[in-house]
């Protein structure tokens, strides 16, 4: 990458923010943050998925839906609302939810306070894998993205998320 002028890389707000135009090109610091955040996120999620397959025979797409099921009361939760927690389609969820079903690690049910929606129910044998699968997942989040970092370099990370909306408050994993 050649030589970033002043013009590209915007000016700072007194805050410390970028100010300028937001259609302007990315600067190199700003090309890294973008292309860094896109590659770890990317190789971290084939690195667990890879694990979590290897090792609990389950992909990280059903994980996460075990996972949804596992922190919601009763171990009960509407279809839609787990498609949209997890941020993928209904039929995308659908596919997922019908092989969880034929391992009997879920069961669908009517909802009991809207007979047009399906709640998507943990089992005990989806109990069970769950708890398996979550060791190895947070074996392998721990040993691919956290433990490299410093407590500084966490602290760092987390105010990122927070400026940028993330509600720390959640609970996930």
């Amino acid at each position: 990458m050649g030589p970033i002028s002043e013009a590209t890389a915007g000016e700072k707000s007194p805050a410390g923010r970028r100010t300028g135009s937001a259609s302007r090109a990315l600067d190199h610091t700003e090309r890294a943050v973008w292309l860094g955040f896109l590659s770890t996120h990317l190789k971290l999620l084939r690195t667990l998925d890879a694990e979590l397959v290897a090792q609990a025979g389950l992909p990280m797409s059903s994980f996460e839906v075990l996972l949804t099921l596992a922190e919601a009361p009763g171990g009960r939760v509407r279809m839609k609302d787990v498609a949209a927690s997890l941020l993928i389609s209904r039929s995308g969820l659908t596919r997922i939810v019908d092989d969880l079903e034929r391992k009997g690690l879920v069961t669908r049910e009517k909802c009991p306070t809207d007979a047009r929606g399906f709640d998507a129910v943990l089992t005990e044998d989806g109990r069970k894998l769950y708890r398996r699968a979550r060791k190895v997942h947070l074996t392998g989040l721990r040993s691919a993205f956290l433990d490299p970092l410093t407590d500084e370099q966490l602290d760092s990370l987390a105010g990122v998320w927070r400026t940028l909306g993330f509600d720390d408050e959640a609970n996930a994993c």
